[in-house]
């Protein structure tokens, strides 16, 4: 089975929550890409490039620090919006922040 895309996915909620179809239309138009996840040493490669410690890359994740640091260590994968702050800071650097 193909995996949806966030996109679909977002599509699909927004038209069982009975948003217009406008709403939906541009929604549509945003074609947001998947996350791409990272490896550990890819996460403290876009950490080392902004050149912050582990704590400052976790205020500005909203993470705790023992989170960077296990994911640094593969003992756990960034999820959810701390996974999207990651593609983002990795595609724009870290200035998109502010």
């Amino acid at each position: 089975m193909k995996r949806k895309t966030l996109s679909q996915t977002l599509i699909t909620a927004a038209k069982e929550l009975g948003f217009t179809k406008a709403t939906v239309a541009e929604l549509e138009q945003l074609d947001i890409p998947e996350a791409k996840m990272f490896s550990p040493k890819q996460i403290k490669q876009i950490r080392d490039k902004v050149r912050v410690s582990q704590g400052v890359f976790a205020a500005l994740l909203n993470v705790n620090p023992s989170t960077v640091q296990k994911w640094e260590q593969g003992k756990v994968k960034p999820q959810n919006a701390a996974l999207r702050l990651l593609n983002i800071i990795d595609a724009k650097g870290i200035d998109v922040l502010k």
